[in-house]
Formats: structure tokens, sequence, C-alpha cells
């Protein structure tokens, strides 16, 4: 299963919450393994078993995606 590392703008890093000083969007990086994609969000997950389990699924906006690296083993 590919491991990929994304470099995304999250818009919704403040969660509902309002600052008077920060309207930027948070700049994140995240290393999980690839789920899926379509045509508006690239999946990913961050544990998987042997039996197919998942755990903690990450759908990331295609048009907040900086860049997108695979990371390959030793």
């Amino acid at each position: 299963m590919k491991r990929l590392e994304v470099e995304f703008l999250d818009s919704n890093f403040m969660h509902g919450w309002e600052s008077e000083t920060k309207d930027d969007l948070a700049a994140v990086t995240v290393i999980g393994y690839y789920k899926s994609e379509d045509d508006e969000q690239l999946t990913l997950t961050m544990a998987y078993s042997n039996f197919g389990l998942r755990f903690a699924k990450l759908s990331i906006p295609k048009g907040s995606i900086r860049t997108i690296s695979e990371l390959r083993k030793r």
C-alpha cells in the first residue's frame, strides 16, 4: 500500500472558532496510507490491518493540496 506525505492548506483549522488576529489558512503536513481518491478529494488512512480494517480516515479536498510525495521503504 502506498505511503504518502501530503502538504495542504487546512481551511477548517479553527474548528468554528474565530480569531481576531489570524485569518490565514493553516499549512499542514500529514503522512498516511493511500485509501482512495476521486475528482474532489484524496483519502488517506493512518493504519490498516491484514483483515482489511482501517483506522482514522482523512479526506483532503484536492483544491487545498500543495504537494504529494510517495514515501519509499529502505
